[in-house]
Protein backbone atom coordinates (compact mmCIF):
# COMPACT_ATOMS: atom_id res chain seq x y z
CA UNK A 1 0.00 0.00 0.00
CA UNK A 2 2.97 2.16 0.87
CA UNK A 3 2.97 2.53 -3.42
CA UNK A 4 -0.90 3.40 -3.54
CA UNK A 5 -1.55 6.67 -5.47
CA UNK A 6 -2.81 9.27 -2.91
CA UNK A 7 -6.09 10.90 -4.48
CA UNK A 8 -8.19 13.65 -3.17
CA UNK A 9 -11.63 13.56 -5.18
CA UNK A 10 -13.65 16.77 -4.50
CA UNK A 11 -17.39 15.38 -5.30
CA UNK A 12 -20.50 16.41 -3.80
CA UNK A 13 -22.69 13.46 -4.80
CA UNK A 14 -21.62 10.08 -3.09
CA UNK A 15 -23.05 7.86 -6.21
CA UNK A 16 -20.40 9.69 -8.90
CA UNK A 17 -17.69 9.21 -5.81
CA UNK A 18 -18.70 5.48 -5.58
CA UNK A 19 -18.82 5.35 -9.61
CA UNK A 20 -15.29 6.59 -9.95
CA UNK A 21 -14.03 4.39 -7.17
CA UNK A 22 -15.18 1.54 -8.53
CA UNK A 23 -13.23 2.69 -12.33
CA UNK A 24 -9.85 3.11 -10.96
CA UNK A 25 -10.81 -0.32 -9.12
CA UNK A 26 -11.25 -2.11 -12.00
CA UNK A 27 -8.68 -0.45 -14.03
CA UNK A 28 -6.38 -1.88 -11.47
CA UNK A 29 -5.11 1.23 -10.50
CA UNK A 30 -3.85 0.78 -6.79
CA UNK A 31 -5.05 4.23 -4.82
CA UNK A 32 -6.49 5.57 -1.75
CA UNK A 33 -8.88 8.13 -2.31
CA UNK A 34 -10.20 10.79 0.29
CA UNK A 35 -13.47 11.88 -0.94
CA UNK A 36 -14.54 15.07 0.19
CA UNK A 37 -18.16 17.35 -0.34
CA UNK A 38 -17.56 20.91 0.22
CA UNK A 39 -15.27 23.60 0.44
CA UNK A 40 -14.56 23.30 3.88
CA UNK A 41 -13.96 19.21 4.03
CA UNK A 42 -11.36 20.42 0.90
CA UNK A 43 -9.40 22.76 2.35
CA UNK A 44 -8.68 21.18 5.48
CA UNK A 45 -7.78 17.98 2.91
CA UNK A 46 -5.13 19.80 1.35
CA UNK A 47 -3.74 21.04 4.38
CA UNK A 48 -3.31 18.35 6.24
CA UNK A 49 -2.16 15.89 3.60
CA UNK A 50 0.11 15.26 0.75
CA UNK A 51 -1.82 14.02 -2.67
CA UNK A 52 -0.61 12.58 -6.01
CA UNK A 53 -3.79 13.69 -7.77
CA UNK A 54 -6.71 16.02 -7.12
CA UNK A 55 -9.85 14.86 -9.04
CA UNK A 56 -12.54 17.68 -9.29
CA UNK A 57 -16.09 18.76 -10.00
CA UNK A 58 -16.58 21.53 -11.62
CA UNK A 59 -20.13 22.62 -10.02
CA UNK A 60 -21.32 22.01 -6.27
CA UNK A 61 -23.59 24.31 -4.24
CA UNK A 62 -21.34 26.31 -2.35
CA UNK A 63 -18.09 25.86 -5.08
CA UNK A 64 -16.81 25.05 -8.21
CA UNK A 65 -13.81 23.25 -9.60
CA UNK A 66 -12.10 26.68 -10.75
CA UNK A 67 -11.99 28.16 -7.37
CA UNK A 68 -10.25 24.52 -6.08
CA UNK A 69 -8.29 24.79 -8.80
CA UNK A 70 -7.01 28.17 -7.49
CA UNK A 71 -6.59 26.80 -3.63
CA UNK A 72 -4.92 23.63 -5.30
CA UNK A 73 -1.96 26.09 -7.17
CA UNK A 74 -1.98 28.13 -3.98
CA UNK A 75 -0.72 25.24 -1.69
CA UNK A 76 0.24 22.85 -4.13
CA UNK A 77 1.52 23.87 -7.48
CA UNK A 78 2.97 20.88 -8.80
CA UNK A 79 -0.12 18.07 -8.44
CA UNK A 80 -1.75 17.30 -11.38
CA UNK A 81 -5.67 18.22 -11.31
CA UNK A 82 -8.03 16.61 -13.22
CA UNK A 83 -11.23 18.40 -13.26
CA UNK A 84 -14.27 15.90 -13.73
CA UNK A 85 -17.67 16.97 -14.56
CA UNK A 86 -20.47 16.31 -16.80
CA UNK A 87 -21.49 20.10 -16.90
CA UNK A 88 -18.65 21.71 -18.02
CA UNK A 89 -18.50 23.18 -21.93
CA UNK A 90 -15.75 23.67 -23.73
CA UNK A 91 -15.39 27.52 -22.90
CA UNK A 92 -14.95 26.30 -19.02
CA UNK A 93 -12.44 23.67 -20.28
CA UNK A 94 -10.23 25.35 -22.02
CA UNK A 95 -9.92 28.41 -19.41
CA UNK A 96 -9.40 25.80 -16.48
CA UNK A 97 -6.44 24.40 -18.67
CA UNK A 98 -5.29 27.87 -19.09
CA UNK A 99 -5.69 28.54 -15.19
CA UNK A 100 -3.29 25.40 -14.37
CA UNK A 101 -5.75 22.56 -14.67
CA UNK A 102 -3.89 19.09 -15.92
CA UNK A 103 -7.03 17.99 -17.58
CA UNK A 104 -10.28 17.40 -18.04
CA UNK A 105 -12.84 14.45 -18.06
CA UNK A 106 -16.65 14.38 -18.91
CA UNK A 107 -18.64 12.09 -16.78
CA UNK A 108 -20.34 10.41 -19.89
CA UNK A 109 -16.66 9.31 -20.86
CA UNK A 110 -14.64 8.13 -17.70
CA UNK A 111 -13.11 5.00 -19.30
CA UNK A 112 -10.73 7.79 -19.88
CA UNK A 113 -10.04 8.79 -16.42
CA UNK A 114 -7.64 6.03 -15.83
CA UNK A 115 -5.65 7.43 -19.02
CA UNK A 116 -5.77 11.36 -17.86
CA UNK A 117 -4.68 10.14 -14.43
CA UNK A 118 -1.42 8.31 -16.15
CA UNK A 119 -0.63 11.04 -18.34
CA UNK A 120 -1.03 13.69 -15.67
CA UNK A 121 1.21 11.48 -13.46
CA UNK A 122 3.44 11.42 -16.37
CA UNK A 123 3.97 15.27 -16.69
CA UNK A 124 4.45 15.71 -13.45
CA UNK A 125 7.02 13.44 -13.18
CA UNK A 126 8.51 15.08 -15.81
CA UNK A 127 7.66 18.30 -14.61
CA UNK A 128 9.57 17.27 -11.05
CA UNK A 129 13.04 16.11 -13.08
CA UNK A 130 12.75 19.63 -15.01
CA UNK A 131 12.61 21.16 -11.85
CA UNK A 132 15.32 19.20 -10.11
CA UNK A 133 17.69 19.96 -13.32
CA UNK A 134 17.30 23.22 -13.19
CA UNK A 135 17.70 23.82 -9.38
CA UNK A 136 21.01 21.56 -9.74
CA UNK A 137 21.61 24.35 -12.74
CA UNK A 138 21.28 27.01 -10.23
CA UNK A 139 23.42 25.43 -7.56
CA UNK A 140 25.84 24.75 -10.49
CA UNK A 141 26.02 28.44 -11.62
CA UNK A 142 25.80 29.70 -8.10
CA UNK A 143 29.00 27.83 -7.61
CA UNK A 144 30.50 29.29 -10.43
CA UNK A 145 29.59 32.93 -9.44
CA UNK A 146 31.78 32.45 -6.55
CA UNK A 147 35.34 31.17 -8.20
CA UNK A 148 37.86 33.31 -9.12
CA UNK A 149 38.17 32.42 -12.19
CA UNK A 150 36.74 34.11 -14.64
CA UNK A 151 34.47 31.32 -16.09
CA UNK A 152 32.24 31.84 -19.48
CA UNK A 153 30.94 28.90 -22.32
CA UNK A 154 31.07 29.62 -25.94
CA UNK A 155 28.96 28.00 -28.54
CA UNK A 156 30.76 27.18 -31.85
CA UNK A 157 29.99 30.34 -33.65
CA UNK A 158 32.23 32.45 -30.70
CA UNK A 159 29.00 33.57 -29.10
CA UNK A 160 28.68 33.80 -25.30
CA UNK A 161 26.13 31.42 -23.71
CA UNK A 162 27.35 31.37 -20.08
CA UNK A 163 29.44 34.11 -17.93
CA UNK A 164 29.72 33.94 -14.21
CA UNK A 165 30.55 36.80 -12.63
CA UNK A 166 34.42 36.73 -12.28
CA UNK A 167 33.94 37.31 -15.80
CA UNK A 168 32.63 40.16 -15.20
CA UNK A 169 35.11 41.01 -12.55
CA UNK A 170 38.09 40.11 -15.10
CA UNK A 171 36.91 42.01 -18.07
CA UNK A 172 34.13 44.19 -16.93
CA UNK A 173 31.60 42.76 -18.74
CA UNK A 174 28.32 42.07 -17.01
CA UNK A 175 26.53 38.91 -17.53
CA UNK A 176 23.32 40.72 -19.29
CA UNK A 177 25.89 42.49 -21.43
CA UNK A 178 27.61 39.27 -22.64
CA UNK A 179 24.93 37.02 -23.39
CA UNK A 180 24.74 36.27 -26.95
CA UNK A 181 27.36 38.44 -28.20
CA UNK A 182 30.65 37.38 -30.01
CA UNK A 183 33.74 37.12 -28.32
CA UNK A 184 35.03 39.88 -30.72
CA UNK A 185 32.53 42.16 -29.68
CA UNK A 186 33.76 42.27 -26.19
CA UNK A 187 37.49 41.92 -26.70
CA UNK A 188 39.64 43.90 -28.41
CA UNK A 189 40.34 43.47 -32.10
CA UNK A 190 43.82 42.21 -31.17
CA UNK A 191 43.01 40.13 -28.62
CA UNK A 192 40.48 38.36 -30.89
CA UNK A 193 43.09 37.48 -33.15
CA UNK A 194 45.25 35.42 -31.17
CA UNK A 195 42.13 33.02 -29.82
CA UNK A 196 41.34 31.96 -34.00
CA UNK A 197 44.21 29.57 -33.27
CA UNK A 198 43.64 28.50 -30.35
CA UNK A 199 39.87 27.45 -31.61
CA UNK A 200 41.74 25.83 -34.23
CA UNK A 201 44.04 23.64 -31.63
CA UNK A 202 40.53 23.02 -29.61
CA UNK A 203 39.18 21.86 -32.17
CA UNK A 204 41.85 19.70 -32.90
CA UNK A 205 43.14 18.10 -30.33
CA UNK A 206 39.74 18.92 -27.75
CA UNK A 207 41.95 21.51 -25.04
CA UNK A 208 44.07 24.32 -25.61
CA UNK A 209 45.83 25.67 -22.51
CA UNK A 210 47.69 28.93 -22.29
CA UNK A 211 48.51 32.47 -21.78
CA UNK A 212 46.64 35.50 -23.60
CA UNK A 213 46.89 39.03 -23.27
CA UNK A 214 43.16 40.65 -23.36
CA UNK A 215 41.51 43.88 -23.05
CA UNK A 216 38.90 44.74 -20.85
CA UNK A 217 35.47 46.50 -21.17
CA UNK A 218 37.27 49.70 -19.90
CA UNK A 219 40.60 49.27 -22.46
CA UNK A 220 42.82 48.60 -19.94
CA UNK A 221 45.09 45.35 -20.64
CA UNK A 222 44.71 41.98 -18.92
CA UNK A 223 47.06 39.05 -18.67
CA UNK A 224 45.07 35.50 -18.25
CA UNK A 225 46.40 32.10 -18.17
CA UNK A 226 43.44 30.53 -20.22
CA UNK A 227 42.27 26.92 -20.39
CA UNK A 228 39.52 26.30 -23.40
CA UNK A 229 38.07 22.75 -23.51
CA UNK A 230 35.67 21.53 -26.22
CA UNK A 231 32.07 20.06 -25.27
CA UNK A 232 30.51 17.59 -27.64
CA UNK A 233 26.64 16.88 -27.61
CA UNK A 234 25.37 13.34 -27.36
CA UNK A 235 25.92 11.99 -30.98
CA UNK A 236 30.12 13.16 -30.42
CA UNK A 237 29.54 16.66 -32.19
CA UNK A 238 31.57 20.02 -31.52
CA UNK A 239 28.54 21.99 -29.31
CA UNK A 240 30.64 24.46 -27.00
CA UNK A 241 33.96 25.30 -26.05
CA UNK A 242 34.14 25.82 -21.94
CA UNK A 243 36.92 28.61 -21.40
CA UNK A 244 38.72 29.25 -17.73
CA UNK A 245 40.57 31.48 -17.39
CA UNK A 246 43.19 33.34 -14.30
CA UNK A 247 43.65 36.96 -14.04
CA UNK A 248 47.51 36.81 -13.76
CA UNK A 249 48.27 40.57 -14.76
CA UNK A 250 49.61 41.23 -10.90
CA UNK A 251 51.39 38.40 -10.87
CA UNK A 252 53.22 39.10 -14.20
CA UNK A 253 54.11 42.80 -12.93
CA UNK A 254 55.26 41.47 -9.52
CA UNK A 255 57.69 38.98 -11.97
CA UNK A 256 58.91 41.95 -13.72
CA UNK A 257 59.26 43.92 -11.12
CA UNK A 258 61.69 41.35 -9.34
CA UNK A 259 63.28 41.39 -12.35
CA UNK A 260 64.05 44.29 -12.63
CA UNK A 261 65.14 44.84 -9.28
CA UNK A 262 67.75 42.48 -9.68
CA UNK A 263 69.07 44.35 -12.53
CA UNK A 264 69.54 47.28 -10.40
CA UNK A 265 70.81 45.27 -7.92
CA UNK A 266 73.31 43.96 -10.65
CA UNK A 267 74.04 47.69 -11.53
CA UNK A 268 74.69 48.85 -8.36
CA UNK A 269 77.27 45.52 -7.66
CA UNK A 270 79.01 46.96 -10.78
CA UNK A 271 78.76 50.44 -9.98
CA UNK A 272 80.87 49.90 -6.99
CA UNK A 273 83.74 48.77 -9.30
CA UNK A 274 83.41 51.31 -11.95
CA UNK A 275 83.38 54.29 -9.86
CA UNK A 276 87.13 54.06 -8.38
CA UNK A 277 88.18 53.49 -11.96
CA UNK A 278 85.58 56.77 -13.07
CA UNK A 279 87.40 58.70 -10.46
CA UNK A 280 90.47 57.67 -11.50
CA UNK A 281 90.07 59.16 -15.17
CA UNK A 282 88.69 62.10 -14.21
CA UNK A 283 91.15 63.20 -11.62
CA UNK A 284 93.58 64.05 -14.37
CA UNK A 285 91.34 66.34 -16.01
CA UNK A 286 90.53 68.37 -12.74
CA UNK A 287 94.44 68.79 -12.19
CA UNK A 288 95.71 69.72 -15.80
CA UNK A 289 92.54 72.14 -15.27
CA UNK A 290 93.74 73.84 -12.41
CA UNK A 291 97.30 74.00 -13.93
CA UNK A 292 96.75 75.70 -16.95
CA UNK A 293 94.38 78.45 -15.96
CA UNK A 294 97.26 79.29 -14.00
CA UNK A 295 99.18 79.79 -17.51
CA UNK A 296 96.70 81.26 -19.19
CA UNK A 297 95.60 85.05 -19.60
CA UNK A 298 93.09 84.84 -21.79
CA UNK A 299 89.59 85.21 -20.58
CA UNK A 300 88.07 83.28 -23.10
CA UNK A 301 90.49 80.42 -22.43
CA UNK A 302 89.78 80.72 -18.42
CA UNK A 303 86.63 80.30 -19.35
CA UNK A 304 86.81 77.54 -21.37
CA UNK A 305 89.00 75.87 -18.61
CA UNK A 306 86.69 76.73 -15.83
CA UNK A 307 83.93 74.85 -18.01
CA UNK A 308 86.11 71.72 -18.39
CA UNK A 309 86.74 71.41 -14.69
CA UNK A 310 83.13 72.31 -13.37
CA UNK A 311 82.24 69.63 -16.12
CA UNK A 312 84.52 67.26 -14.58
CA UNK A 313 83.83 67.94 -10.62
CA UNK A 314 79.71 67.15 -11.51
CA UNK A 315 81.09 64.05 -13.57
CA UNK A 316 82.71 62.82 -10.32
CA UNK A 317 79.59 64.06 -8.26
CA UNK A 318 77.21 62.08 -10.24
CA UNK A 319 79.54 59.01 -10.10
CA UNK A 320 79.67 59.54 -6.16
CA UNK A 321 75.87 60.31 -6.36
CA UNK A 322 75.17 57.12 -8.29
CA UNK A 323 77.17 54.89 -5.92
CA UNK A 324 75.24 56.15 -3.33
CA UNK A 325 71.83 55.38 -5.02
CA UNK A 326 72.69 51.53 -5.57
CA UNK A 327 73.92 51.25 -1.74
CA UNK A 328 70.87 53.23 -0.51
CA UNK A 329 72.22 56.06 1.23
CA UNK A 330 70.91 59.44 0.88
CA UNK A 331 72.49 62.66 -0.03
CA UNK A 332 73.51 65.77 1.43
CA UNK A 333 70.67 67.90 2.04
CA UNK A 334 71.32 71.56 1.74
CA UNK A 335 69.49 74.92 1.06
CA UNK A 336 69.80 75.16 -2.76
CA UNK A 337 68.80 78.20 -5.10
CA UNK A 338 67.01 76.58 -7.79
CA UNK A 339 67.96 79.80 -10.12
CA UNK A 340 71.46 79.03 -9.78
CA UNK A 341 71.00 75.49 -10.82
CA UNK A 342 69.01 76.79 -14.42
CA UNK A 343 71.72 79.20 -15.41
CA UNK A 344 74.11 76.15 -15.03
CA UNK A 345 71.63 74.26 -16.85
CA UNK A 346 71.89 77.26 -19.60
CA UNK A 347 75.53 77.47 -19.72
CA UNK A 348 75.61 73.80 -20.90
CA UNK A 349 72.84 73.60 -22.97
CA UNK A 350 74.28 76.76 -24.48
CA UNK A 351 78.03 75.04 -25.34
CA UNK A 352 76.35 71.56 -26.09
CA UNK A 353 72.97 71.23 -27.67
CA UNK A 354 72.30 72.10 -31.48
CA UNK A 355 72.15 75.65 -32.32
CA UNK A 356 68.61 74.91 -33.91
CA UNK A 357 67.26 74.50 -30.95
CA UNK A 358 66.09 78.01 -29.31
CA UNK A 359 66.61 77.74 -25.04
CA UNK A 360 64.61 79.99 -23.07
CA UNK A 361 64.31 80.28 -19.01
CA UNK A 362 61.94 82.08 -16.88
CA UNK A 363 62.17 82.63 -13.04
CA UNK A 364 60.49 84.07 -10.83
CA UNK A 365 61.53 86.87 -8.38
CA UNK A 366 61.80 86.07 -5.14
CA UNK A 367 62.06 82.25 -5.97
CA UNK A 368 62.23 80.69 -2.67
CA UNK A 369 65.02 78.09 -2.00
CA UNK A 370 64.08 73.72 -1.89
CA UNK A 371 65.91 71.77 0.67
CA UNK A 372 67.79 69.50 -1.73
CA UNK A 373 70.74 67.71 -2.51
CA UNK A 374 72.18 70.13 -5.44
CA UNK A 375 73.99 67.34 -7.77
CA UNK A 376 70.64 65.14 -7.68
CA UNK A 377 68.60 68.21 -8.79
CA UNK A 378 70.98 69.04 -11.62
CA UNK A 379 70.68 65.67 -12.69
CA UNK A 380 67.36 65.86 -12.86
CA UNK A 381 66.98 69.75 -14.69
CA UNK A 382 70.13 67.75 -16.94
CA UNK A 383 67.49 64.45 -17.73
CA UNK A 384 64.55 66.40 -18.34
CA UNK A 385 66.75 68.64 -20.84
CA UNK A 386 68.44 66.05 -22.77
CA UNK A 387 65.21 64.47 -23.05
CA UNK A 388 63.81 67.59 -24.32
CA UNK A 389 66.83 67.82 -26.75
CA UNK A 390 66.09 64.19 -27.96
CA UNK A 391 62.26 65.15 -28.81
CA UNK A 392 62.98 68.02 -31.36
CA UNK A 393 63.70 67.25 -34.79
CA UNK A 394 65.30 70.06 -36.40
CA UNK A 395 64.10 73.76 -35.53
CA UNK A 396 62.85 73.83 -31.83
CA UNK A 397 62.41 75.41 -28.10
CA UNK A 398 62.67 74.33 -25.13
CA UNK A 399 61.48 76.63 -22.19
CA UNK A 400 62.85 76.40 -18.48
CA UNK A 401 61.24 77.95 -16.21
CA UNK A 402 60.49 78.15 -12.56
CA UNK A 403 58.05 80.40 -9.75
CA UNK A 404 56.54 79.96 -6.43
CA UNK A 405 53.20 78.33 -5.82
CA UNK A 406 51.21 76.95 -3.21
CA UNK A 407 49.52 73.52 -3.32
CA UNK A 408 46.18 72.51 -2.02
CA UNK A 409 45.21 68.81 -2.10
CA UNK A 410 46.86 68.48 -5.22
CA UNK A 411 47.58 65.04 -7.24
CA UNK A 412 48.77 63.28 -10.56
CA UNK A 413 48.30 60.00 -12.11
CA UNK A 414 51.64 59.31 -11.02
CA UNK A 415 51.25 59.99 -6.87
CA UNK A 416 47.43 59.38 -6.04
CA UNK A 417 48.27 60.78 -2.25
CA UNK A 418 47.51 64.40 -1.94
CA UNK A 419 50.14 67.07 -1.20
CA UNK A 420 49.55 70.93 0.20
CA UNK A 421 52.04 73.85 0.96
CA UNK A 422 54.34 75.60 -0.61
CA UNK A 423 56.33 74.58 -3.37
CA UNK A 424 58.80 75.91 -6.27
CA UNK A 425 57.25 74.86 -9.47
CA UNK A 426 60.36 73.67 -12.62
CA UNK A 427 58.82 73.07 -16.01
CA UNK A 428 60.73 72.16 -19.24
CA UNK A 429 58.58 72.27 -22.10
CA UNK A 430 59.60 71.24 -25.80
CA UNK A 431 58.29 71.53 -29.01
CA UNK A 432 59.20 67.76 -30.17
CA UNK A 433 57.12 65.11 -31.18
CA UNK A 434 55.42 64.56 -27.48
CA UNK A 435 54.72 61.42 -26.09
CA UNK A 436 52.09 58.44 -27.45
CA UNK A 437 49.26 57.31 -24.42
CA UNK A 438 50.52 53.82 -24.84
CA UNK A 439 54.48 54.81 -23.98
CA UNK A 440 52.95 57.68 -21.28
CA UNK A 441 51.96 54.51 -19.05
CA UNK A 442 55.53 53.01 -18.82
CA UNK A 443 56.99 56.47 -18.50
CA UNK A 444 59.07 55.96 -15.48
CA UNK A 445 59.68 52.09 -15.41
CA UNK A 446 62.87 51.39 -15.30
CA UNK A 447 64.74 50.31 -18.28
CA UNK A 448 62.23 51.76 -20.71
CA UNK A 449 63.30 53.26 -23.66
CA UNK A 450 61.99 54.35 -26.68
CA UNK A 451 65.52 55.04 -28.12
CA UNK A 452 67.49 53.11 -30.38
CA UNK A 453 69.79 50.74 -28.61
CA UNK A 454 72.98 52.19 -27.42
CA UNK A 455 71.22 55.20 -27.47
CA UNK A 456 69.24 55.43 -24.18
CA UNK A 457 69.45 53.04 -21.50
CA UNK A 458 65.34 53.55 -20.01
CA UNK A 459 67.00 55.08 -16.72
CA UNK A 460 66.98 58.73 -16.63
CA UNK A 461 63.17 59.49 -15.79
CA UNK A 462 63.09 56.73 -13.61
CA UNK A 463 66.15 58.47 -11.99
CA UNK A 464 64.07 61.78 -12.00
CA UNK A 465 61.11 60.39 -9.92
CA UNK A 466 62.75 58.73 -7.74
CA UNK A 467 65.03 61.78 -6.68
CA UNK A 468 62.07 63.80 -6.72
CA UNK A 469 60.01 61.78 -4.61
CA UNK A 470 63.41 61.05 -2.64
CA UNK A 471 63.04 65.06 -2.19
CA UNK A 472 59.41 65.13 -0.93
CA UNK A 473 58.20 66.45 -4.49
CA UNK A 474 55.68 65.85 -7.34
CA UNK A 475 56.15 64.92 -10.82
CA UNK A 476 53.55 65.64 -13.02
CA UNK A 477 53.90 65.02 -17.36
CA UNK A 478 51.51 66.60 -20.05
CA UNK A 479 52.65 65.33 -23.88
CA UNK A 480 50.17 65.82 -27.04
CA UNK A 481 51.64 63.58 -30.05
CA UNK A 482 53.20 66.12 -32.49
CA UNK A 483 52.37 68.98 -29.76
CA UNK A 484 55.36 68.77 -27.40
CA UNK A 485 56.04 67.44 -23.65
CA UNK A 486 55.70 69.55 -20.77
CA UNK A 487 57.28 67.94 -17.48
CA UNK A 488 56.00 69.58 -13.59
CA UNK A 489 58.69 68.96 -10.88
CA UNK A 490 56.94 70.42 -7.58
CA UNK A 491 59.39 70.89 -5.09
CA UNK A 492 58.65 71.66 -1.60
CA UNK A 493 60.26 74.68 0.14
CA UNK A 494 59.60 75.14 4.01
CA UNK A 495 58.95 79.11 3.46
CA UNK A 496 55.72 80.74 2.63
CA UNK A 497 55.18 81.45 -0.92
CA UNK A 498 53.65 84.83 -2.55
CA UNK A 499 53.30 82.53 -5.51
CA UNK A 500 50.01 81.24 -7.36
CA UNK A 501 47.60 79.19 -5.50
CA UNK A 502 47.01 75.33 -7.21
CA UNK A 503 44.52 72.63 -6.16
CA UNK A 504 42.62 69.78 -7.39
CA UNK A 505 44.32 67.53 -10.53
CA UNK A 506 46.58 69.99 -13.06
CA UNK A 507 44.82 69.32 -15.47
CA UNK A 508 41.90 71.14 -14.48
CA UNK A 509 44.09 74.41 -14.47
CA UNK A 510 44.04 77.24 -17.19
CA UNK A 511 47.33 78.57 -17.93
CA UNK A 512 49.38 81.25 -19.66
CA UNK A 513 52.87 80.83 -21.61
CA UNK A 514 55.35 82.79 -22.49
CA UNK A 515 54.39 82.19 -26.30
CA UNK A 516 54.20 86.33 -26.83
CA UNK A 517 57.74 86.06 -26.78
CA UNK A 518 58.38 84.01 -29.65
CA UNK A 519 57.57 84.36 -33.30
CA UNK A 520 54.39 82.23 -33.75
CA UNK A 521 56.19 80.21 -36.84
CA UNK A 522 57.87 78.37 -34.22
CA UNK A 523 55.09 76.41 -32.66
CA UNK A 524 54.04 76.01 -28.70
CA UNK A 525 55.03 74.33 -26.25
CA UNK A 526 52.16 72.45 -24.69
CA UNK A 527 50.30 75.07 -21.96
CA UNK A 528 52.02 73.95 -18.35
CA UNK A 529 50.26 75.10 -15.18
CA UNK A 530 50.68 78.64 -13.72
CA UNK A 531 51.17 81.90 -15.11
CA UNK A 532 54.36 83.52 -13.97
CA UNK A 533 53.47 87.23 -12.47
CA UNK A 534 54.78 90.57 -13.98
CA UNK A 535 58.04 90.20 -11.51
CA UNK A 536 59.32 87.92 -13.64
CA UNK A 537 63.29 87.22 -14.51
CA UNK A 538 63.14 86.51 -18.28
CA UNK A 539 66.92 85.38 -20.09
CA UNK A 540 66.61 83.98 -23.63
CA UNK A 541 69.13 82.03 -25.78
CA UNK A 542 67.92 81.98 -29.51
CA UNK A 543 70.15 79.35 -31.53
CA UNK A 544 70.93 80.13 -35.27
CA UNK A 545 68.13 79.57 -37.17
Amino acid sequence: MNNSLHILHLEDNPRDAELVRSILDEEGLECVIRHVQCRAEFETAIAEEQFDVILSDFALPDYNGLSALGEARRRSPGIPFILLSGTVGEEVAVQSLRTGATDYVLKQRPARLVQAIHRALEEAEERTKRHHAEERVREQAALLDKAQDAIHVLDMEERVRYWNRSSGRVYGWTAEEALDRKLNELLSTDAFCQLSPVKDQVLVSGEWVGELRQTTKGGSSVIVESRWTLVRDDHGEPSSMLVISTDVTEKRQIEAQFLRTQRMETIGALAGGIVHDLNNVLAPVLMAADVLEASQTNDESRQMLNLVRTGAQRGSDMVKQILSFTRGVSGELNQIDVSVLITEMMRMAKDTFPRSIRIETTVMEGLHPVRGNQTQLHQVLLNLCVNARDAIAGKGRINIRAENIRLERFSTRWRRETVSGDFVLVTVSDTGHGIPPAVMEKLFEPFFTTKEIGKGTGLGLSTVMGIVKHHGGVLDVRSEPGAGTSFSVYLPTSQRSPGRHLSGDQSSLRTTTIADLIPASDGAPPPVPGALDANSRIHCKEGVE
